[in-house]
C-alpha cells in the first residue's frame, strides 16, 4: 500500500521514534480541527479543511509506518492491515447500531 512497508524499512527510525512521531502529527491534526472549528483561541491559526485532511492522512501514514515496523515481512503487514480494519471496522459498526438502537 503506497510503499508504506518497503518506507518504513528504508527509514532508520525507532518503534519509539515513529511513535513519538504520530503523537506529533496527532497535535497537528488537533491544531488543524480547532482552528477550522473556531475552538477559542485557536482561530487565529486560519486553517481549513484542506489542512485538516493533510494532517489526517500525515497520522495515517505514520499509523501504518507503525504497523509496519512491527510487522516481520511485508506479507504480515499487509495481512494484518486487513485483519485489523476488518476487526476494528466491525466493532465500530456494532458500536454505532447499538447507539442507533438506544435512540
Amino acid at each position: 500500500m503506497y510503499d508504506i512497508y518497503d518506507l518504513t524499512m528504508a527509514d532508520p527510525k525507532s518503534l519509539q521514534e515513529r511513535a513519538l512521531k504520530l503523537s506529533e502529527e496527532a497535535g497537528e491534526l488537533a491544531q488543524a480541527v480547532l482552528s477550522v472549528t473556531k475552538a477559542p483561541g485557536s482561530a487565529y491559526k486560519k486553517h481549513s479543511l484542506a489542512d485538516v485532511r493533510e494532517e489526517a492522512v500525515d497520522a495515517a501514514i505514520v499509523s501504518l509506518s507503525l504497523l509496519a515496523h512491527a510487522s516481520a515481512s511485508r506479507e504480515e503487514f499487509e495481512a494484518e492491515l486487513d485483519r485489523l480494519m476488518m476487526l476494528k471496522c466491525a466493532k465500530w459498526s456494532k458500536k454505532v447500531e447499538s447507539q442507533k438502537a438506544s435512540s
